[in-house]
């Protein structure tokens, strides 16, 4: 799963993890993510989320992907500053600061999905 509201972001990364035999679902509504996410976790193996959205954050919205399957993979990503103890609140299994090569982005969800 793939979450940012900014459909550029959405529309570049899921072609390049497609380009590279990685399937990606996309939203641009962290709630509309979460919503799916509710219905079908078990589809899942990683979340990748920005963290600056509306209409709830990407902490939040990590936050409340826990409450539904505590062990899923994680990935954060922001493009700001982000202080370090908003982090700590909320469990992640890899962050990275936008923008990003794509080679990077490609090895790091590789780590994870294969």
């Amino acid at each position: 799963m793939l979450v940012d509201d900014e459909i550029d972001i959405i529309a570049l990364f899921t072609e390049v993890l497609k380009m590279n035999g990685i399937n990606a679902r996309p939203f641009t509504n962290p709630e509309e993510a979460l919503e799916e996410f509710e219905q079908n976790h078990a589809s899942y193996n990683l979340v990748i989320s920005d963290v600056r959205m509306t209409p709830i954050s990407g902490l939040e919205f990590i936050k409340r992907l826990r409450e539904i399957d505590s062990s899923i993979k994680v990935i954060l990503m922001t493009a700001f500053e982000i202080e370090g103890n908003q982090l700590k609140e909320i469990h992640t299994d890899e962050f990275f600061n936008k923008p990003i090569k794509m080679n990077d982005l490609v090895q790091i969800v590789k780590k994870y999905v294969s």
